[in-house]
């Protein structure tokens, strides 16, 4: 009996992180400066919230993390790991976000954090975020629950379809034809307030408004019509951009639960969690584990993650804690050129080269 209860003790713990309850919240103090302390939502001031003349990200000051040498020395022997593949190193970014010292600021580390480069579907945790904030603000009329599905569908999935609508929603813009003049640059307006958004809060230069390709339910392969209006010039089209500081800003600010409001952040958590288990994914082909960030981890801690794949690039924001708290960071990684795209395997090997210099340190070390 003492075996079966142990055995039933030890399930229970590991398996902590996938069951459906409110995640685990890294201990990070928060400067009084840096930011504001996240609040849940009342009806008073979701009052306040719509009556606000713009629709913009509630966080105005970026976080402000402590540099870190020491997690330099990481993030540097994890560029070492790309290209001692022979990848090249001019296309690659790493962010390195560390929040496992409660009594400390968070510390960061970086490589080339600061280049604007094509996230691909790693936009979507931006769009989700924006139709959290819509939904709140009562930009968008219909309830959460109409919406489901798609945001299941656009994190968990990364289903373009789904984020097609998604996108269309928060911006009141809609796919079609060729526009022109007045029309046209009403159109514009209203899509790039998916940059406003971000923007007005310190995300410099983001630009988040291309849909992600093929859209099936429109049956187009590429963009068309407007789409491509918005794109610009052919030879040189107007990709998205970000860097990888923003994805882990946004990724900090999920898990600090301040992004939109504490209540919309859990959500936001809860879709980006991922079961690191093979047998909950091995047989899906549309996991976002194998040849990304969590396929080289061990299963028993908690991982939640946004990827980017396409033919010609591969990038994945995460944010990691091991259930005895002695690693908790976020680890993003945008990596543009094909021949990230075809190696499955230097993402696990920075991934893990990460975790096991996080893990072995533990909390209590000097940042």
């Amino acid at each position: 009996m003492c075996l079966i209860a142990g055995a039933i003790a030890i399930g229970w713990i590991l398996t902590i992180p996938f069951r459906s309850r409110p995640l685990p919240e890294p201990p990070v103090i928060l400067t009084q400066e840096a930011m504001s302390p996240p609040t849940i939502e009342t009806s008073e001031n979701l009052v306040d919230r719509q009556s606000e003349p713009t629709f913009t990200y509630n966080i105005k000051t970026p976080p402000n993390p402590v540099y870190s040498q020491e997690l330099q020395g990481i993030v540097d022997e994890a560029a070492k790991i790309a290209t001692s593949k022979g990848l090249p190193a001019e296309p690659l970014s790493i962010s390195l976000l560390d929040v496992s010292n409660s009594q400390n600021h968070s510390s960061f580390a970086g490589y080339q954090n600061q280049t604007l480069r094509f996230p691909a579907s790693v936009a979507k945790l931006f769009w989700m975020a924006a139709f959290y904030s819509a939904t709140e603000k009562g930009t968008i009329s219909q309830k959460e629950s109409a919406f489901k599905d798609d945001l299941e569908q656009m994190i968990r999935v990364s289903n373009n379809d789904a984020a097609s609508r998604l996108l269309d929603k928060i911006t009141d813009t809609q796919s079609g034809g060729q526009l022109a003049g007045e029309e046209l640059q009403t159109w514009l307006k209203k899509r790039n307030q998916i940059n406003t958004f971000f923007q007005s809060a310190g995300y410099n230069d983001i630009r988040i408004t291309t849909k992600n390709y093929p859209i099936y339910y429109l049956k187009q392969e590429q963009p068309i019509g407007r789409d491509l209006q918005l794109r610009g010039d052919p030879s040189q089209p107007i990709r998205n951009q970000a860097t990888t500081d923003q994805a882990a800003r946004l990724i900090y600010e999920i898990y600090t639960r301040q992004a939109v409001s504490s209540t919309a952040s859990r959500k936001m958590a809860y879709l980006l969690t991922r079961d690191l288990d093979p047998k909950a994914w091995k047989n899906d082909p549309s996991n976002s584990i194998a040849g990304f960030l969590g396929e080289s981890l061990p299963t028993n801690i908690y991982f939640g993650s946004k990827v980017g794949y396409t033919s010609t690039s591969r990038s994945e924001a995460a944010f990691v804690r091991t259930l005895d708290d002695r690693a908790i960071y976020i680890l993003v990684v945008f990596a543009d050129d094909p021949a990230y795209a075809k190696d499955e395997t230097v993402f696990p090997a920075i991934s893990r080269y990460v975790f096991d210099r996080l893990n072995a340190r533990g909390p209590s070390s000097s940042q």
